[in-house]
């Protein structure tokens, strides 16, 4: 039976080709940084060359979840550390997962934009809602409604109750630093 060339184990069905042999899924996942790269023409020196760099990077970036907010925001509290994962449904823009420290939060506010409009002879109160975070070096914007909607409609109240959850957590993270 065939071995894993990194970590030796015995290969069953699950099995990945490299230059110089096979690897199981674990070591293929590490060394083709969470199945992002294909390792068919990589030899062994260079996997392991990868794997050792991944290896630094996780101890350099550790980040523990330790509670969140949806998956809007992740917080960190061993490391007095918060995760904005920037999915495009809720900061409009193209960014990447952003880390910042407990340390380095300036301000957390719930931002509500309201504005009426006359629909069929008939006034009605619109809405819409975001958290403005700012930073020592910037400042992210999390929509949670970025659609004006009814103020009076279940989705918005139950937005703006999230939205004052997060002020509240932000807040608290902010102020409970220690140093």
């Amino acid at each position: 039976m065939k071995e894993c060339l990194i970590c030796s184990t015995p290969l069953k069905l699950m099995k990945f080709k490299c230059a110089d042999g096979y690897v199981c899924k674990n070591c293929y996942e590490k060394a083709s940084l969470n199945f992002t790269q294909t390792i068919k023409t990589k030899t062994k020196t260079e996997l392991l060359a990868t794997l050792s760099n991944v290896k630094k990077e996780q101890t350099e970036d550790t980040f523990e979840l330790t509670r969140k907010i949806n998956q809007l925001i992740f917080f960190d509290d061993n490391h007095q550390q918060i995760c904005l994962p920037n999915h495009k449904k809720y900061t409009k823009t193209n960014l990447k997962p952003e880390i910042f420290s407990f340390s380095e939060i300036v301000q957390c506010q719930s931002v509500e934009e309201q504005i009426e409009r006359v629909v069929k002879k008939k006034q009605q109160q619109l809405g819409r809602i975001k958290i403005v975070l700012t930073f020592k070096k910037t400042t992210r914007e999390i929509w949670l409604i970025p659609n004006f909607i009814h103020r009076d409609s279940m989705a918005y109240q139950t937005m703006r109750t999230l939205a004052t959850t997060i002020v509240t957590e932000v807040n608290q993270s902010k102020e409970g630093v220690t140093c």
